[in-house]
């Protein structure tokens, strides 16, 4: 009891890279829904800038392991990103140990995405709104908010984010071209 069969190990592994891999591809490509919860992770997401159409930001409850975190919910109707990273830590995977999982896309508009909610519990960075509305009842414009929440509103928005700290991201498409995913043992590496 307590042995590890390295062939096992090392198959359960790759076939779980290969479906991650998969998964991209089908992401990108636009043949999936992209929406990041990872169980409960708190993650790293940085980016050189991000434009968008119909945003709206609004602060509500994020179910984590532990239980419910406050969370800033930034929606936008469409958006386009630049040198997107996104890092999670991977704590105790079976037969490896600790890890790290680190998407990059490179580049200019590199990312588009529809319908794109971002949680996120620490946003830094540069902001520039087109014809805000703040402190407005974020549920009148943004159907996912509930009532009587606090929100921003704007109908164009462009964001150079220095820290992210994302609890979930979810998107009706996206799209991401000249993606790489890996995943490396430890904790070094990240975005």
């Amino acid at each position: 009891m307590g042995r590890i069969n390295p062939l096992r190990a090392v198959l359960g592994v790759g076939v779980g890279l290969a479906l991650a891999g998969g998964t991209g591809v089908a992401v990108a490509q636009g043949g999936l829904t992209a929406n990041l919860a990872l169980s409960g992770t708190i993650f790293n997401v940085s980016m050189g800038n991000v434009d968008g159409e119909d945003f709206s930001l609004f602060v509500g409850g994020e179910e984590l392991p532990d239980g419910t975190i406050p969370a800033s919910k930034l929606r936008f109707g469409t958006a386009s990103a630049s040198d997107l990273c996104v890092s999670a830590p991977l704590r105790g995977l079976p037969g490896v140990g600790d890890a790290i999982f680190v998407l990059k896309v490179p580049g200019e508009n590199t990312v588009q995405a529809t319908d794109l909610v971002v949680g996120a519990t620490v946003l830094r960075g540069n902001l520039v709104l087109d014809n805000p509305q703040i402190g407005i009842d974020a549920s009148q414009v943004d159907g996912a908010a509930p009532a009587n929440a606090w929100g921003i509103a704007s109908r164009g928005v462009s964001v150079q984010a220095q820290e992210i700290r994302a609890s979930s991201i979810g998107a009706g498409s996206l799209t991401a071209s000249g993606f790489d995913i890996g995943v490396k043992k430890g904790h070094e590496g990240g975005c």
